[in-house]
């Protein structure tokens, strides 16, 4: 059963989960959750994550591929291969037929950063990799 609540921003842009959704949510302390800001519906999105782990850090990737069948899945291939479960991705046409984009949020790679750049391109046949400094929950 869905609920609803209206809540407020206090001066420091927090807002208080209530208790009841918390719970219905299995929601404790130091849970994660991501929220997803879409301006264009004007509507924020909070999503909880499978993650128990203090500490546990994440990394928001930015892929360029060949906008053409098959290309994403190869990519993600390459997510399986290491174990990786994506939290969030997103894909956007950039010119059809030719380029695309896949925004992706993961948990850190058991391996180096340039390796993991490299095993993208070289294994996913990405174009471009771009990996935002990691992000500490």
């Amino acid at each position: 059963m869905k609920e609803t609540e209206i809540l407020k921003i206090d001066s420091r842009g927090r807002i208080v989960i209530p208790r009841s959704m918390r719970k219905g949510l299995g929601l404790k302390e130091n849970s994660h959750i991501m929220l997803i800001s879409n301006p264009e519906e004007n509507e924020l999105r909070i999503i909880p994550l499978p993650f128990s782990e203090e500490n546990q850090t994440f990394i928001k990737i930015r892929i360029i591929i060949q906008d053409e069948p098959g290309a994403l899945g190869q990519v993600a291939k390459v997510f399986g291969d290491l174990n990786l479960s994506l939290l969030y991705g997103q894909e956007v046409v950039i010119k059809k037929g030719q380029e695309a984009e896949w925004n992706v949020i993961s948990p850190f790679p058991n391996i180096s950063l340039e390796d993991f750049k490299k095993m993208i391109i070289e294994k996913g046949g990405a174009k471009k990799v771009t990996i935002e400094l990691p992000m500490k929950s």
